[in-house]
């Protein structure tokens, strides 16, 4: 579990990162993909250092995973609006990063919870 939650938060500093290089604004808030993914990646290396306490930092982790996705869901909509209608998005950048933030904070999360569950069957 905690090799797929470093690679997503892996993927989420790379994301900032970028969309912050891209963006004409250079607004701070490109980073915030940035910040969730040095969180998680924080509390990855924490859980190496700590294997007995393995389970908290893993659920640490998904709280931050849905913090991300509460803070970017509203994109989606935006995104759907654009796809089935051709409305014009209002900050199409910051959109697309949204979108792929809470794709990112998704997918760890079902990933996540999928894997509470198998632990549970064994």
């Amino acid at each position: 579990m905690n090799n797929i939650f470093q690679k997503i938060g892996l993927s989420l500093i790379v994301l900032g990162i970028g969309f912050y290089l891209i963006s004409d604004s250079g607004s701070i808030t490109a980073l915030i993909p940035s910040f969730l993914g040095a969180i998680i990646c924080g509390f990855v290396f924490l859980a190496g250092k700590f294997p007995n306490q393995h389970r908290h930092f893993a659920h640490a982790n998904l709280f931050v995973f849905g913090m991300g996705c509460g803070a970017t869901y509203k994109s989606v909509g935006a995104v759907c609006t654009y796809l089935l209608h051709g409305e014009a998005l209002t900050r199409p950048v910051a959109t697309i990063e949204q979108f792929t933030t809470f794709v990112l904070c998704l997918a760890a999360i079902v990933l996540g919870v999928k894997s509470f569950v198998d632990a549970r069957k064994k």
